[in-house]
């Protein structure tokens, strides 16, 4: 009895040293990573190699895009934006994370599936907007940010980061559409791009870059408005333009210009918000704020049945609820040239 009871143990030991050997695998998954302490961010989790030294910070909350297998997982894999690479490793130490399903996307190396670089399928949009004053603090070396007339569109408006098609199972990733699979390395590496002189005023003058040549905008065709099926480069963007300016005329430029470099309770935006765009635009924008406080873009989330004319309200009310705020309560309005 004492025999067979060791090699019960025996075989049992066996079993959880074959078990540990195995090499630990990872899920693509979507999810939201709650960060309640400062920790690194690793490009590398096994080589522990982060050569920008990123962190996350407490309070904030990231995009999950894959785990560690088995369950429970003992490191995420987050999207950490501004910095490059952006899909970082964290430990799961570091907070809370909420899996909300299976990611369909893109691969690691960052090619399409065809199910998401495939044009005409988007269902929802975003609409990516900067204020400017405040990305320039986190990118004082962009090009655009030597802009700093205080009566330039862009020191006073919301300027165009871009207009992002969606595709439900593909989560972010529906990207990518044409003759350019993946992201560049730079901007200014993708093929460029050909507006006509109308086009390309409207667009310089709510996207900064353009005037400065950075490039942004053939970014932006190439990843996004690709996946506009039957859409020219022209169509396109005049519809973003289009959409930025109604953003700031309904009332929300106005609001940031009376307290530029004063602190604004993130309610009171969003009060103002549903003032001016209805009511479900409170649940259909995401504030992202810098580590200083300051808020450097929103990102508005739009309806699929976007078209040519298409009224801003309502393409809100039709839209899909957005993530949550990383603002905080409160949020800081910078002001151009600081």
């Amino acid at each position: 009895m004492e025999f067979r009871n060791g090699r019960v143990f025996l075989i049992f030991l066996t079993g959880l040293a074959i078990w540990f050997a195995q090499p630990v695998f990872a899920n693509k998954v979507r999810g939201i990573f709650s960060a309640q302490q400062s920790c690194p961010a690793f490009v590398s989790k096994n080589k522990s190699i982060n050569p920008d030294n990123a962190q996350i910070l407490a309070g904030n909350r990231y995009d999950i895009i894959e785990v560690t297998k088995p369950n429970p997982p003992a490191w995420y894999r987050i999207v950490l934006p501004r910095v490059n690479p952006q899909a970082r490793w964290v430990s799961a130490t570091c907070g809370q994370a909420q899996i909300t399903g299976e990611d369909t996307g893109d691969n690691e190396s960052g090619e399409s599936d065809n199910n998401c670089n495939t044009a005409g399928q988007a269902d929802s949009y975003v609409l990516a907007l900067t204020w400017q004053p405040a990305f320039c603090e986190t990118k004082p070396d962009k090009p655009e940010c030597e802009i700093i007339d205080p009566d330039a569109y862009h020191a006073k408006h919301f300027a165009l980061h871009g207009l992002w098609p969606n595709k439900k199972n593909c989560n972010k990733n529906y990207a990518f559409c044409g003759t350019v699979k993946k992201k560049k390395d730079e901007f200014c590496d993708y093929p460029a791009i050909q507006l006509d002189t109308a086009s390309q005023a409207s667009l310089a003058e709510v996207m900064p870059s353009v005037i400065a040549g950075s490039c942004l905008e053939r970014h932006e065709w190439h990843k996004h408005g690709s996946c506009q099926e039957n859409w020219s480069i022209n169509e396109f963007f005049d519809l973003s333009a289009d959409l930025v300016r109604q953003f700031n005329d309904s009332g929300m430029a106005y609001f940031m210009n009376r307290r530029i470099n004063q602190k604004v309770r993130t309610e009171d935006f969003l009060n103002r918000l549903e003032a001016v765009l209805g009511s479900s635009a409170r649940d259909r924008i995401k504030l992202n704020c810098n580590q200083q406080g300051m808020m450097v873009e929103i990102q508005l989330s739009l309806s699929g049945d976007l078209i040519a004319g298409a009224d801003l309200e309502k393409l809100i009310m039709n839209a899909p609820v957005q993530e949550k705020s990383n603002c905080g309560e409160m949020f800081r309005v910078d002001r151009i040239g600081q």
